[in-house]
């Protein structure tokens, strides 16, 4: 299930960004505070009535087992991009895919027409679930992520479009 953030969200947020792999693979900051979780959790509404982002929890047996958010708005051009990190106890089990389904669609049905995400090359992970819910590989994108370490990397770039209805 996907739902709004909600204060008592935020030991499981700080708890599951403390995973070296959403530190390494996404921008949360580090140190991960619960302060940092709770400003985070307290803000996405504020985000959302100012059409700059769309932050949703994934719930899997009463437990947050990911994020799903739809950023970088750009309202003119109908286009965002979509990121998400998902707690290692819920790995592997396409919940990822479904959620960025899910809210792909819904982005889609208000208007959006270009949906993209951006991983690091050796994120193999989370270019799976992208193509597995839809998403194309678009192109490399040179020197295009700086790492913690403030090195320059390439990035990958995905997208998705709405599916085109043919009239009768």
């Amino acid at each position: 299930m996907l739902r709004p953030w909600h204060l008592d969200d935020v030991d499981s947020v700080h708890e599951i960004c403390q995973d070296p792999a959403i530190q390494e693979f996404t921008t949360v900051p580090v140190p991960y505070t619960k302060e940092i979780a709770e400003h985070w959790i307290r803000t996405s509404p504020l985000k959302y009535l100012e059409r700059e982002k769309i932050s949703l929890a994934g719930v899997r047996s009463g437990e947050i087992a990911l994020s799903v958010s739809l950023h970088s708005i750009h309202e003119f051009d109908h286009v965002g991009e979509i990121g998400y990190w998902v707690s290692p106890q819920a790995r592997g089990e396409g919940l990822a895919t479904h959620a960025v389904e899910m809210l792909t669609d819904f982005a889609f049905a208000i208007g959006f027409r270009r949906i993209t995400a951006i991983t690091l090359p050796e994120n193999l992970a989370s270019q799976k679930t992208l193509l597995n819910a839809g998403f194309e590989l678009e192109t490399v994108l040179r020197d295009g992520m700086t790492r913690r370490d403030g090195t320059q990397t390439n990035s990958v770039l995905f997208s998705k479009f709405p599916k085109v209805k043919i009239a009768d």
